[in-house]
C-alpha cells in the first residue's frame, strides 16, 4: 500500500510538471509575441541598418584587395561576392519582417479565455498527452487530435478545445482505451528531465523578456536603447559611404563591366 501510494504521488507530480512545462512554453510564446509587437519594427530597422554597414565594409575590403592587385574591380564578381556573403543576413532580416507580420496579426485573449483554455487543456492532458498515454504516438488519429489540441491551447481557442475534448473521449472510448495513470518505469529520470526543461524555459529568452513586456518604464528604456543603436548605425553607414567615395574619387579603382 505504501509503495502504491508513493507511485501515485510520483505520477501526480509528473503530471503537474508536464502541465507546468507546457504552460511555461505557452507563456514564452505569448511573451515573444508581445515583445515583437512592442519592439519588432525597431529591431528589424536596426538589423537592416547593420546589414547596410556590413555590405559597405565588405565592399571597402573588396576595393582594397583590387587596389593592391591592379585596381580593377569586376562588377559582376563583386555583386556575386556580396550576395554570397550577405545571403544569411538577408534571410534573417526577412524572417524578422515575417515575425513582425505574424505577431501584429495575432489575436489577444480575454482573461476568461486564458483560464478556460487552461482548464480544458488540463483535462485533455490526462487523457491524451503522449507522455501519459502511449497510444497517442502509436495511433495516427490520436496523434492528429493531440496536435490540434496543442495548437488550440496556444491560441486560447476555447471553442476548439471544448470540441476536441469530446472527440478525444469518443476516440478513446471507441478504441477501448481507459484513461488513468500510465505505468512509467523510469519516472525518476523523467521527473528530473522535466524539471530541467522547465528551468531552461523559465531562465532563457523569450521567457526572461517578460519584464520588458510588463513594465512600461523598462519598455521605454529598451525603446530608447534601440533608437540610439539605430542612429549609431546610420552615422556609421555615412562614415563608410565617405570612405567609399574617397576610394573611388582617387581614381585608383576601375570597374570591369561585362556587356550583354
Amino acid at each position: 500500500m505504501d509503495e502504491m501510494t508513493r507511485d501515485e504521488a510520483l505520477f501526480r507530480e509528473y503530471e503537474m510538471l508536464l502541465l507546468e512545462r507546457d504552460q511555461a512554453e505557452k507563456e514564452a510564446g505569448q511573451i515573444w509575441t508581445c515583445y515583437i509587437r512592442l519592439f519588432g519594427v525597431l529591431l528589424s530597422n536596426v538589423f537592416a541598418e547593420k546589414l547596410e554597414c556590413i555590405q559597405r565594409k565588405k565592399t571597402i575590403a573588396y576595393y582594397q584587395c583590387a587596389k593592391n592587385s591592379g585596381g580593377i574591380v569586376d562588377a559582376a564578381a563583386l555583386e556575386t561576392y556580396l550576395e554570397d556573403e550577405l545571403s544569411a543576413y538577408r534571410a534573417q532580416l526577412k524572417e524578422m519582417l515575417r515575425a513582425n507580420e505574424r505577431c501584429a496579426k495575432a489575436q489577444t485573449s480575454s482573461a476568461y479565455e486564458v483560464q478556460r483554455s487552461k482548464t480544458l487543456y488540463r483535462r485533455i492532458v490526462k487523457l491524451l498527452h503522449p507522455d501519459l498515454q502511449p497510444e497517442t504516438d502509436r495511433d495516427e488519429a490520436l496523434s492528429g487530435l493531440w496536435n490540434r489540441v496543442v495548437q488550440a491551447y496556444h491560441k486560447n481557442d476555447v471553442k476548439t478545445l471544448s470540441e476536441l475534448e469530446v472527440l478525444v473521449r469518443r476516440e478513446l472510448r471507441e478504441r477501448g482505451i481507459e484513461s488513468g495513470a500510465a505505468q512509467l518505469s523510469d519516472i525518476g529520470e523523467k521527473l528530473d528531465a522535466l524539471r530541467q526543461e522547465l528551468r531552461e524555459i523559465t531562465t532563457t529568452e523569450p521567457y526572461t523578456l517578460a519584464p520588458l513586456v510588463n513594465d512600461e518604464e523598462a519598455a521605454e528604456r529598451k525603446r530608447k536603447e534601440l533608437e540610439e543603436e539605430l542612429e549609431a548605425y546610420r552615422r556609421y553607414r555615412g562614415e563608410l559611404d565617405a570612405v567609399i567615395r574617397g576610394m573611388l574619387g582617387k581614381g585608383n579603382i576601375q570597374f570591369l563591366c561585362q556587356m550583354n
